[in-house]
């Protein structure tokens, strides 16, 4: 607009000094101008703006010009585009000699048209005119206006203005798509420590505790114990660390006694074991319940048996054990308790603790299809990463198999329920993250859940509280949290 107006004033300048030097008839200012706005829109990031103009004979003096003006207004901010300059017969002419003789120097602070017209006095002019600029956000609640200046023949101006439209039409937009990330974990080393585990229900002699090998269901049960022991002892990887073992007995007979007969069993099959195993006193811890009323309860909850309310509340009353069992007997259902349930309490719990040396890669990947639990969630992740991240290998190790073993693990569920949040599963990822409720990884990928079902204001609390926690993808995700809410004001 500043180059427009010193060229204007050029202009006039001349035109005062033809007027000295030669005679130039003035004329009355006659005629209309019609001005409507056709397109004022916003298109492919570009703002279009778009009228037509209608100038009747006669309203531009010959010795004069008319310029139009568009202007761009937001109450802040104001923009000039490209004008439009319809001159007069006369004017027309003298611009033309001015061109013509004026030094590179003014020529050079010349601010073109958009077009300009050479008007006759005896038809009406027909203009359209169209341009467009890179849309900016400010240009969302902008005004158009339309400035009309018309320099008279001894340089008066009149000025007239016309709003063209209120607002710009907006384009229909997608809601904007945050491009998120969600962060991993990498494991630590760990002290690889494993077990097994498995229950006995060994069959002994009436009064005694001395295990028989061949008598009634103990071929079968001591066969389980030997299959578990010889698993561990025949991986060479494998040492054993420790083995626990308790004696259960049930409710039937003496407290007294069935707290010596649960002991006694436990240390039969402690005994068992060390003998066959040649293993040392040292690894060995044994404890014995003497009547399993807490198993007793699970196994009646659990049953359809007659007067399942009164046996429980039997179980649960605050009699001492002795007197509970006198109660139970006075019930039509204890020949079935002492059936179908009391047996199943009788059982010898054994643990078998062992350590498993480290492996590399090669050896992990290797080791992965056949015998996963000897690895750590490190060696897992580690052949993961050597798979690849675009590979089906890399989400079924992070996805299936480390949740499998670590399932209590908050990095191994923070990283399932990453790939999960990438694959479009977040209830499931959403569960998974419930157990790593303090780590800062999993406050991101929390955030990045609520980010991506509106929730706005619950991602950036947790999106925020992940950056403090040196989250380096909250960062990244903090920005397009606002661009998400920028895309949301717009929108309304």
């Amino acid at each position: 607009m500043k180059n427009k107006n010193k060229q204007k004033g050029y202009l006039t300048a001349f035109i005062l000094f033809l007027t000295i030097c030669g005679t130039i008839n003035a004329q009355n200012y006659k005629g209309s101008v019609y001005v409507e706005s056709t397109d004022f829109s916003e298109r492919n990031d570009s703002l279009i703006v778009c009228f037509n103009i209608k100038v009747e004979a006669n309203a531009v003096p010959n010795c004069s010009s008319m310029y139009f003006t568009p202007e761009l207004r937001n109450g802040k901010q104001t923009m000039d585009l490209p004008y439009v300059q319809l001159n007069g017969k006369t004017r027309s002419k003298i611009n033309s000699r001015w061109f013509m003789v004026a030094s590179d120097e003014w020529l050079s602070l010349y601010d073109a048209p958009q077009m300009i017209v050479n008007a006759n006095k005896f038809t009406d002019e027909n203009m359209t005119y169209q341009t467009a600029l890179p849309y900016e956000s400010w240009m969302d609640n902008a005004h158009l206006y339309l400035r009309q200046e018309l320099i008279g023949c001894r340089s008066e101006v009149n000025l007239y203005t016309y709003k063209l439209s209120d607002r710009v039409k907006m384009a229909p937009r997608a809601p904007y798509e945050v491009q998120s990330l969600v962060a991993l974990v990498a494991p630590k080393a760990e002290v690889k420590t494993r077990n097994r585990q498995g229950s006995a229900f060994l069959d002994f002699q009436a009064g005694r505790s001395v295990i028989l090998p061949d008598f009634r269901r103990n071929p079968v049960e001591l066969g389980k114990i030997n299959d578990a022991f010889l698993e561990v002892m025949g991986d060479q990887d494998a040492q054993i660390t420790g083995l626990f073992i308790e004696g259960y007995a049930s409710p039937e007979g003496r407290y007294t006694s069935n707290d010596k007969l649960a002991r006694e069993r436990a240390i039969a099959l402690k005994d068992y074991i060390k003998n066959r195993y040649m293993l040392a006193e040292n690894l060995f811890s044994v404890r014995s319940t003497a009547e399993d009323w807490a198993g007793l309860k699970q196994k009646v909850e659990e049953s359809n048996i007659a007067q399942k309310d009164r046996v429980l509340a039997i179980i649960d009353g605050s009699s001492e054990y002795d007197a509970k069992e006198a109660q139970l007997k006075g019930l039509s259902v204890y020949n079935t308790l002492l059936r179908d349930i009391f047996p199943e309490l009788r059982r010898v719990e054994y643990q078998i603790d062992y350590s498993v040396r480290n492996y590399s890669t090669t050896e992990a990947r290797q080791l992965m299809n056949t015998n996963p639990e000897n690895l750590s969630q490190l060696e897992l992740y580690s052949v993961a990463l050597e798979y690849g991240k675009d590979s089906p290998e890399y989400k079924r190790i992070l996805m299936e198999i480390i949740p499998k073993y670590f399932d209590s693990d908050p990095v191994a569920m923070n990283n399932a329920a990453a790939l999960l949040i990438e694959n479009g599963e977040e209830n499931t990822a959403l569960r998974l993250l419930e157990k790593a409720p303090a780590l800062p990884e999993a406050w991101n990928n929390l955030g990045v859940i609520y980010m991506m079902r509106g929730e706005l204001d619950k991602a950036a609390d947790l999106l925020n509280q992940a950056s403090v926690g040196g989250v380096t993808e909250a960062a990244h995700n903090l920005q397009e949290l606002a661009k998400k809410k920028e895309d949301e004001l717009k929108r309304k």
